[in-house]
């Protein structure tokens, strides 16, 4: 058994226990609960698919970082979204009429099950109307009466005090693998480090102006679930944040729009820029983009693969902090900081490509 096989049955072993099911049962009026079932597809949170004599459920429960100022904000957010007709899902309330649960730091969230299957990559109408609805979000949300918690910024996060976990980290591989592994380490870092300064330096001015709102900041293929061509759900709402609007569609192209079977089969990182040019265009249809937030459009990509490094890193430290990582956890890490290095390589050769694509739009 695999690494990752192996922790998805201890994810699903203590999925939940029999107290939380008990608890939660006595809490919500949804029918006796018949079964439940770990769902993998939550990289933060667990995710359970709740069968009772009433229907099918989808119980959520937060990660430890979750605050109440946070899953406060999340809820008015899902109820803002319903009262504008748009397909988030409905919360289900406790019998006392509360949208969530708290019990010890640990919050749950139930909402009703969508039936649906995913995003099918190379679908043109599952691109067309996943385009338009991320557009139509965006339209919505400018008049979101609420705010999150913790604004963020990414100007911050290209900033050289977005950088000062990496020499922590290239001590853990010095220590676990050897000095070449950190020598190579320290070479990646330098060139995120320049990359980062580079983007920040043609960013700083522009980004004042850019468009800010609350962005989903998950908008992926696992976010949404389809009745044959017809979209029906729009999931995911925990790390929605206010950011620029540019940084939701960077994360959303890479995500319904990179080849994900020639990275399984070569290790390389591509983006199919035919799907740009029509996920772009779909999404204008609903939600126009001004030229100079086009035009920047290829610097947020690579900028929001800059933040992905920043975060990887500090959140990697702060684990470390509580539970020490060890040899597994540092390789991962590794991995992950080549795959999104990979990105911004990627990102930078074909910059002018992409530049194209938006002025075309």
């Amino acid at each position: 058994m695999s690494e990752t096989e192996a922790q998805r049955v201890v994810k699903r072993i203590n999925a939940l226990t029999a107290e939380e099911e008990q608890g939660l049962s006595k809490r919500y009026d949804i029918g006796d609960w018949l079964s439940w079932n770990y769902e993998p597809t939550g990289r933060s949170n667990v995710s359970l698919t709740i069968t009772t004599a009433g229907g099918e459920y989808i119980l959520r429960r937060s990660n430890p970082r979750k605050s109440l100022p946070s899953i406060l904000f999340e809820v008015e957010l899902i109820d803002f979204l319903r009262g504008k007709g748009y397909p988030a899902p409905e919360i289900v309330a406790t019998r006392d009429g509360k949208k969530f649960v708290e019990d010890q730091g640990t919050f749950y969230l139930l909402t009703r099950c969508i039936s649906g299957r995913p995003f099918e990559p190379g679908n043109p109408v599952h691109l067309r109307e996943a385009g338009r609805a991320l557009g139509t979000y965006h339209n919505l949300v400018k008049h979101f009466p609420g705010y999150p918690p913790g604004p963020a910024s990414m100007m911050s996060g290209l900033s050289p005090e977005g950088s000062r976990s990496f020499p922590a980290i290239e001590e853990f591989v010095g220590r676990f693998f050897g000095a070449e592994e950190q020598q190579r380490l320290s070479r990646l870092f330098s060139y995120v480090r320049d990359r980062a300064e580079d983007l920040r330096s043609r960013l700083q001015e522009v980004y004042p102006r850019l468009l800010k709102l609350m962005i989903h900041a998950s908008y992926g293929q696992s976010a949404l679930l389809f009745d044959q061509d017809t979209l029906v759900g729009v999931l995911d709402y925990d790390r929605a944040v206010y950011e620029i609007r540019a940084l939701d569609l960077a994360y959303s192209v890479k995500e319904l729009c990179h080849r994900h079977q020639e990275f399984l089969d070569t290790g390389k990182v591509t983006l199919n820029l035919d799907c740009f040019r029509a996920f772009l265009k779909f999404y204008q249809e609903t939600e126009p983009l001004p030229e100079e937030e086009a035009q920047v459009l290829p610097l947020v990509f690579a900028a929001r693969h800059v933040l992905k490094i920043v975060d990887k890193c500090s959140g990697f430290l702060a684990k470390d902090a509580v539970n020490p990582r060890q040899e597994t956890h540092t390789r991962k890490l590794v991995f992950k900081l080549e795959r999104e290095t990979a990105w911004l390589e990627w990102l930078a050769q074909h910059e002018k490509e992409l530049r194209t694509v938006v002025s075309e739009e």
